[in-house]
C-alpha cells in the first residue's frame, strides 16, 4: 500500500484536502461571480447615464415673486424616445418646459444637457442643441408664409443677416416634408388650420436640427384625428431619426399608447417619472388628478 499523499499513478482519496479544496474554488466562483456582476451592473449604469441626453436632478420650479411651483423634479430623457409630461391645468407643466430649455432659471438644483449643465451653453449653443415649440408662439407668425416659418429654424445657423444657404434650404425643404406641410408653403400662418399650424411648428423645430425637441401642448384646440397625426410624427421622430422629445398633454390615453416614458406631475405636487411597460395605467391617473380614474379601452373615463 502507498504511503498517503504519494500517488505513484494511484489517485489517492484524502477527504479533508477535497472539502478544503472544494470549499476554496467555491469561494473562488462565487467571488468571480459578484465581480462579474459588479461589473455587469456598472457597465449598465454608464450605458444608462451615457443614452441619456437631457436630465433634471433636484429641481425647484416657480417663480422668484410668487415662489416655488414645484421641488424635488427628477426626470430624465433617454435619446431617440419620445416622453410625455401629463397633469392638470396650472401644474407647472408649461415652467418645467420653460426651465428644462433655459427659457427661465430654475429657483434650484440643475439641468443637465449631453453630459453639462444646460446653463453652460451660450445661447446659439443651445439652440443648435435643442429647439422649442411653445403654444404662445403661434400668435406671433400669422403674417409669415409657412416656408417662411420653416425658415426661421435655421437662424442659429446663419450669419447675422439671416441669410438662407443651399444647405439651409434643403433642410427647410426635408423639414416640410417630414412634417408634411410642403403643399402649404405659400400660404400664410394666418390662412391655415390649428393642426396645419402645430405641423408647420414641428417642421420648424426639424430644420433647426436639433438632437432634442421641447413642445408645449401640442395637441391644444385639434381633433382626435390631428391629434393622432401629429402623435404619429413624433413617435416617428423618435424611432427613425434617433430625436429625444418632450411633449406636454392633457390626454392621457394618446400618452400612455404613444410614449417610451411619463413624467407625472402628480396632484400632491410630486413629479416622479414611469418607463415603458406602464405598472398600473389606473395608477397614473389616479396620480394626476388626484380621483380614483378608469382607463377603458384605451378611452379616459372618470
Amino acid at each position: 500500500m502507498q504511503p498517503r499523499g504519494k500517488t505513484s499513478g494511484i489517485r489517492v482519496y484524502a477527504p479533508g484536502k477535497c472539502r478544503y479544496l472544494a470549499h476554496r474554488s467555491a469561494d473562488s466562483d462565487n467571488g468571480r461571480t459578484e465581480k462579474f456582476i459588479r461589473k455587469k451592473q456598472v457597465k449598465t449604469t454608464m450605458a444608462q447615464e451615457k443614452n441619456i441626453v437631457l436630465s433634471a436632478e433636484n429641481l425647484s420650479i416657480g417663480y422668484k415673486d410668487s415662489g416655488i411651483l414645484r421641488s424635488g423634479i427628477s426626470v430624465s430623457l433617454a435619446r431617440g424616445s419620445l416622453s410625455c409630461l401629463i397633469g392638470r391645468n396650472g401644474a407647472g407643466k408649461s415652467t418645467l418646459l420653460r426651465t428644462m430649455c433655459g427659457f427661465q432659471s430654475p429657483l434650484s438644483g440643475t439641468v443637465t444637457l449631453n453630459g453639462k449643465p444646460a446653463d453652460s451653453y451660450s445661447r446659439k449653443e443651445l439652440s443648435r442643441k435643442m429647439s422649442v415649440v411653445l403654444t404662445e408662439m403661434l400668435g406671433e407668425i400669422n403674417y409669415l408664409t409657412v416656408r417662411q416659418t420653416v425658415e426661421t429654424g435655421r437662424y442659429p445657423y446663419c450669419d447675422c443677416f439671416a441669410t438662407l444657404g443651399q444647405e439651409d434650404r434643403t433642410a427647410v425643404n426635408r423639414a416640410m416634408k417630414t412634417a408634411g406641410v410642403e403643399h402649404l408653403a405659400g400660404r400664410t400662418m394666418a390662412e391655415i388650420s390649428d393642426g396645419q399650424r402645430q405641423k408647420v411648428m414641428i417642421a420648424k423645430a426639424l430644420a433647426q436640427d436639433t438632437d432634442v425637441i421641447l413642445l408645449d401642448e401640442p395637441l391644444s384646440f385639434l381633433d382626435m384625428p390631428a391629434k393622432v397625426e401629429i402623435m404619429n410624427i413624433l413617435k416617428n421622430l423618435a424611432q427613425a431619426e434617433g430625436k429625444s422629445l418632450v411633449l406636454s398633454t392633457h390626454d392621457i390615453d394618446l400618452a400612455l399608447h404613444f410614449a417610451d416614458s411619463l413624467w407625472v406631475m402628480r396632484s400632491d405636487g410630486a413629479v416622479r417619472q414611469e418607463n415603458r411597460p406602464w405598472a398600473d395605467k389606473n395608477a397614473i391617473v389616479d396620480d394626476v388628478f388626484g380621483v380614483k380614474g378608469e382607463l377603458i379601452k384605451d378611452f379616459l373615463k372618470l
